[in-house]
Order: structure tokens, then C-alpha cells, then sequence
């Protein structure tokens, strides 16, 4: 009953519309709004792992030499940190601990599509996370502090970084993760989610994000490596990066898609990977590029409705075979960002498939919203794609219900968008802004009602064996 931290019987509270207001001067605000639902099931989990990590003056030390490198880096974050762990009551020290020990790498599959190709004509960026060990997973739309931008990021519930991210500037920032066997690195540094989130929530182009990266790595402030896919309207780049050595690549034709490998020269000497786990991405990047050169083959352009399909690509025949896939039993979401070039901080949007996008649907998030339902906050959203995922096979027959509807939302989307547009280009921002909202909640109603009907079909079929795959 509590695989998931949530009873089947409490997702009755979807239908209450509370929702998290995006702007909140107050520091950690929004990150305290979106765990009350999560917190009597697993805080007290949370301070056991912590204890089995290390005893309360093992962490305290490890915490303070992790404070140092915030308070020269991330100072408004160490404050953020500091004003959260004293709302929680916990010791000194604990909630930067835990917040840099778990969950604090974004993984997996990622793509981004030029202008060239884009239907939009800007840059996309998604990303598929692959990882179903931390099932609470969330989406947040907020302006931390005021001289900061407003972000939409997904992430683990119970981290304040970003595991993919875009800004109210059109600046987005996604993350894949390999090993370094870089030597004599610290053990003590922050983690890649704190790194996207600075990033989304300081940068406005997509140099002034490169060069953010760049000094955070040759400073040695990060203890692992990471790439990071990261584009503005214009233009993106891959950035792979150890914890001392950094490696920059524009994507300047069509698309480049990456999985957890080292690519690019020099970066390779660092990775620890298998030829088998090269291989399984490898796979991944190029069954992903295949799809992304057939659709431009096929129809000249890339748009959001393709990536959606993209999302929930595989090949059953492949995956006997052992070759990981775009779309496994173990992926967990997909995020897709999609800014504006005359609006973005109202009409940018991310297609959110919260769950496995086998088993929900991509939800349109405008960025101009000025709130955020505490459903898809505080992880229970998500939570119900998983559940379902448990009752029904990777390949069952609802996919198609949820492809149709996103075909309407998305459709319904670019109208609602076009007439806000109106709106701004005479300054009409908070009918426009209205406009966006209301369209954001009918649709939500409506995917709620999808998935009602949807896990009504599946409670009535014999639960299938464990999916292969599951981390």
C-alpha cells in the first residue's frame, strides 16, 4: 500500500484545487509548501538514512565544509538551505547534508532540436530520466528571491536543485550523468542539480550558461561529473564536464541527442563505463537520433507532439536482446521545454509527462501561470502514473487514449497562446496571464479525468508480473 508513500485512496484529494503561488519573497517557501503532504510518511525515513550515512558530527563537519563552498558560490542558496533546515527543526547541518547526499543526479536521455528543424522556431529541450528508486518526484513553477528569474523545474520532492530546468528568459538546462575516475577530486562539492538550478535562475543566454558552468568545474566546486544539454531560442550546446575538466560543443545542425557516456575529445580518458554500458547508450542516442532524422525526412520539421512520441520510444525486440531504450520500464519522466521568443516569461511553456510517459499524460505548464497546483508540487500527480505503471505493462493499450488528448491540448495550447499574445502586444498582461490559467486548469481537470477513467480500467485487471528493467 505504501510503495509509493501514497495510499491509492488519498489521490481523492486531486480533486481540492490548492495551489502554490509561484512568486513568495519568503526563502524555501515554496520548497516547504510542496513537502506538507510528504512529510509525516518520510521525514522520519529521511533522518534514519541520514544516520546510517554518518554519525551527527561526521555530518555536522561534512556540512560546514559544504557550506563554505556554497557561502563563496551560492550564497542565496546556503541562506535558502539555512532558512529550510531551521523550519524543519533539524540539527545544524543535516538539511545540507541530506540535500547533497540524495538524489542529487538527474540522469539519463537527452535531446535538443534547433531552430532550423524546430516547428517552433526555437531551440527544445527534453529529457527522459530513467531512475525509479525515489518515486516523489515534482514540478515547480517559482521566483526563489527576488533579482533571481522565475524557473519551471522538475526534481526529486525533497531537494531544492533541478534535475531539468528553463527560465523565465528562455534559458533551459537539462543534465545527463556519468562517472569520473578523475583523481584527487573532493569528496566534499556540490552536486549538478545545484548547479542547473543556479544556472536557470541566474543566466538570461546561453553563453552567460556555459560560462557559469565553466567556473564552477576549473574551481573544483562540483565532485562529479556531468553533461549538460543547455540552449536558448537561438542556439545550444553539450557541456561535459569532470570535476576539474570541461569540454564545449555547439549544436549547430538539426539536433544532438546524449545518454550517460563521455563524447566528446579528451573526455572519454575520464569516464568509468563498461563497453557494455557504452554500448547501452550508445543505443539510446542513436535509436533517438534515427526517430529525430526520420521525422525530418518525413515532415520537414520537429514538433512538440513528435518529441512526445519520441518520449515513449522503444523496441521490445531490442530490449530482449538486453539494449537499453529510449523508453524503458524503469523510466520515470519525461520534461520538455518549449520557450516563447516575444514572451517567454508568459508564453514559454514545458509539456510535463510527470511518471512514467507510458503511463500519463504531457501536461502543457505555461511559464506566465502565477501558480502551481500542490498536486503536481508535492509528488502526488506523479504518484499516479507510477501506480499505474505497477497495474498495467509498458506496452498497453491506453497509450493512444493519452496521445489523443495531447493532440487537443496541444492544439488548444497554440490557440490560447496566439490570442495571449494579443493580449501583451497591448499590454493587457494580467487578462492575458488569466487567459493562460484558465486554459491551464480546464486541461488539467481534464487529464485528471483521463487518468481517473484510466486507473479505473486497470484496478479491474490482474496485476501483470514485476517489469524487468526496475533499478
Amino acid at each position: 500500500m505504501y510503495k509509493y508513500l501514497l495510499p491509492l485512496f488519498l489521490c481523492a484529494f486531486l480533486n481540492a484545487e490548492n495551489f502554490i503561488p509561484a512568486d513568495d519573497p519568503l526563502p524555501g517557501k515554496w520548497f516547504l509548501d510542496s513537502i506538507k503532504f510528504t512529510r509525516p510518511l518520510v521525514e522520519k525515513k529521511y533522518r534514519e538514512k541520514l544516520d546510517k550515512l554518518g554519525p551527527p558530527q561526521e555530518r555536522a563537519r561534512g556540512a560546514e565544509m559544504h557550506n563554505q563552498l556554497m557561502e563563496e558560490y551560492f550564497v542565496s542558496n546556503r541562506r535558502e538551505e539555512a532558512a529550510i533546515e531551521k523550519a524543519l527543526n533539524w540539527p545544524k547541518g543535516d538539511f545540507s547534508w541530506h540535500n547533497n547526499r540524495f538524489y542529487t543526479r538527474a540522469g539519463c536521455t537527452s535531446w535538443i532540436i534547433t531552430p532550423e528543424v524546430s516547428a517552433t522556431g526555437t531551440c527544445i529541450v527534453q529529457k527522459n530520466r530513467d531512475y525509479r528508486n525515489q518515486n516523489l518526484l515534482s514540478a515547480r513553477l517559482y521566483r526563489a528571491a527576488p533579482g533571481r528569474y522565475k524557473i519551471i523545474s522538475v526534481t526529486d520532492l525533497w531537494n531544492i536543485g533541478s534535475g531539468a530546468a528553463m527560465n523565465e528568459k528562455g534559458l533551459m538546462i537539462v543534465q545527463n550523468d556519468p562517472a569520473s575516475r578523475e583523481p584527487h577530486t573532493r569528496n566534499i562539492g556540490t552536486s549538478s542539480i545545484t548547479v542547473m538550478r543556479y544556472v536557470a535562475e541566474h543566466c538570461a543566454t546561453l553563453e552567460e550558461g556555459v560560462e557559469t558552468i565553466k567556473k564552477f568545474y576549473s574551481a573544483g566546486v562540483c565532485r562529479s561529473g556531468s553533461i549538460y544539454l543547455l540552449a536558448d531560442f537561438n542556439k545550444g550546446a553539450i557541456i561535459e564536464c569532470t570535476a576539474r575538466h570541461v569540454a564545449v560543443a555547439p549544436v549547430e545542425f538539426a539536433y544532438e541527442v546524449r545518454a550517460n557516456n563521455f563524447l566528446l575529445p579528451g573526455m572519454l580518458n575520464y569516464s568509468r563505463r563498461t563497453p557494455k554500458s557504452h554500448l547501452n547508450g550508445a543505443n539510446r542516442r542513436f535509436s533517438a537520433s534515427e526517430f529525430l532524422r526520420e521525422t525530418i525526412l518525413k515532415k520537414g520539421t520537429i514538433a512538440p507532439l513528435d518529441l512526445m512520441k519520441l518520449a515513449r520510444l522503444r523496441d521490445p525486440a531490442q530490449e530482449k536482446e538486453g539494449l537499453r531504450q529510449v523508453c524503458m520500464a524503469n523510466t520515470l519522466c519525461s520534461t520538455m521545454f518549449v520557450p516563447d521568443r516575444m514572451y517567454p516569461e508568459y508564453l514559454s511553456a514545458a509539456f510535463l509527462a510527470l511518471g512514467p510517459p507510458r503511463h500519463t499524460i504531457f501536461l502543457p505548464v505555461p511559464m506566465g501561470l502565477p501558480a502551481l497546483p500542490e498536486t503536481i508540487a508535492d509528488s502526488r500527480w506523479a504518484t499516479r502514473a507510477l501506480q499505474l505503471a505497477d497495474r498495467l505493462p509498458i506496452d498497453h493499450p491506453f497509450v493512444e487514449k493519452f496521445e489523443t488528448l495531447e493532440q487537443k491540448f496541444v492544439k488548444e495550447f497554440s490557440e490560447v497562446r496566439e490570442k495571449a499574445r494579443l493580449l501583451l502586444i497591448q499590454n493587457k498582461r494580467k487578462e492575458a496571464q488569466k487567459m493562460l490559467f484558465e486554459n491551464f486548469c480546464r486541461q488539467y481537470k481534464e487529464a485528471d479525468a483521463l487518468l481517473s477513467a484510466i486507473e479505473k480500467e486497470a484496478a479491474k485487471l490482474p496485476a501483470p508480473a514485476k517489469n524487468a528493467g526496475k533499478k
